[in-house]
């Protein structure tokens, strides 16, 4: 994929300046300022990259072991106050794991503000890009560069960009680093006798990034791109899941109505069986409860002297080793007996004997159920 370049040491209100690599790092659009409106056509099918220039950000060595990104973000700022001219309120700290080599960071520290002011700029005329960095990531290790009046280091002793006069003390006293000058490098530093001349800063920067993986600024809270998709994510899967939960509310409560509702059919049908054992003339349910506690209520005293002579001589006569008693219902004078014998000869042996003891017996069923004999016996 083609990559466009923004270099943000010329943003303004206008536009940027810009150029194009193919992936292969040949130039497509060579560098120029540029508008919005222009950026954007350049930007089609291609990433962009923000560089920043190395002036604006101090990179500085930190010794600590590695930490979790929360807590780094916690320790390195207090841990680095020191070494820092401003307070580090006002810092943005930018490192990744790539860089960090026998626990020690590399720390880019930069200006909130600047960063800020580089992002709203462009968000606000709706440019979009993948990352931001600076140009001093361009160098190798052992390298330096001239760019304008500074000089960007990377060695072993110092990384990071030195005004003009320190840069001439500086390397004259370092002959085996790689120094790059260009077009726009400051003159009096070109009389170096080590410089490999370059033709264009920009080119050269772009060229370099694309083959390394520069450290990208937007970190922890300047996070840029990434997060306002999260967020959208976040937001969908909170809607998504609301709506599963709806859902599921609406589904449950449904399955629990179903079901209660089978199980108020159920005892209905059971309400109007017993209603119509009561009342076998009426054609409705109405007022089951009323109508039954007032029935019993009425006829309780008539009817407990014969309930109690009935089931006196029933229990005269029967044994309970010839039969097991499954139910007894007493209604209208009359004791219905529901009772489990061995075979229809105890039976029979059962009826005669209650017929003895002066009862009317009257058998209304009898049928056979794990090979024993179920009978429902009717005494008045």
């Amino acid at each position: 994929m083609d990559t466009c370049f923004l270099f943000s040491k010329y943003l303004d209100d206008q536009g940027c300046f810009c150029l194009k690599l193919s992936e292969q790092g040949e130039l497509i659009a060579t560098g120029a300022q540029l508008s919005f409106s222009d950026i954007k056509i350049l930007q089609q099918e291609s990433r962009t990259i923000v560089v920043e220039s190395g002036s604006n950000a101090t990179l500085l060595d930190l010794e600590l072991s590695w930490l979790p990104d929360r807590k780094a973000r916690i320790a390195i700022p207090y841990a680095l106050e020191d070494k820092l001219a401003q307070p580090v309120e006002d810092l943005h700290f930018a490192f990744d794991k790539s860089r960090f080599q026998n626990n020690h960071y590399l720390v880019t520290v930069m200006s909130k503000e600047r960063m800020r002011f580089i992002v709203a700029l462009l968000n606000k005329n709706t440019i979009n890009f993948n990352l931001l960095t600076l140009d001093w990531f361009a160098l190798g290790t052992d390298q330096a560069c001239l760019i304008d009046s500074a000089v960007l280091v990377n060695s072993a002793d110092f990384k990071g960009t030195l005004s003009s006069e320190l840069a001439l003390m500086y390397l004259k006293n370092y002959p085996e680093l790689s120094v790059y000058s260009f077009q726009d490098s400051n003159a009096g530093l070109i009389e170096l006798a080590h410089l490999k001349k370059e033709l264009n800063a920009a080119t050269w920067v772009a060229q370099n990034l694309l083959r390394c993986k520069p450290l990208n600024l937007c970190q922890g809270e300047m996070q840029h791109g990434n997060t306002s998709s999260w967020v959208m994510r976040g937001y969908r899967l909170s809607g998504m899941l609301a709506l599963v939960w709806l859902i599921s509310l609406i589904v449950v409560n449904g399955l629990s109505l179903h079901s209660l509702n089978n199980r108020t059919k159920s005892i209905d049908k059971e309400i109007a069986a017993i209603y119509h054992e009561f009342f076998p003339d009426a054609k409705q349910v109405i007022s089951p409860k009323f109508r039954i506690s007032q029935v019993v209520g009425n006829n309780s005293s008539d009817n407990q002297a014969q309930f109690w002579f009935l089931l006196g001589q029933f229990s005269k006569a029967v044994n309970n080793d010839q039969m097991t008693i499954e139910q007894l219902r007493y209604q209208n004078k009359i004791l219905s007996v529901t009772l489990v014998t061995s075979d229809f000869a105890t039976l029979e042996h059962i009826e005669n004997k209650l017929k003895l003891s002066q009862l009317k017996v009257k058998q209304t069923q009898a049928s056979t159920r794990d090979q024993k004999v179920v009978a429902t016996l009717e005494l008045s």
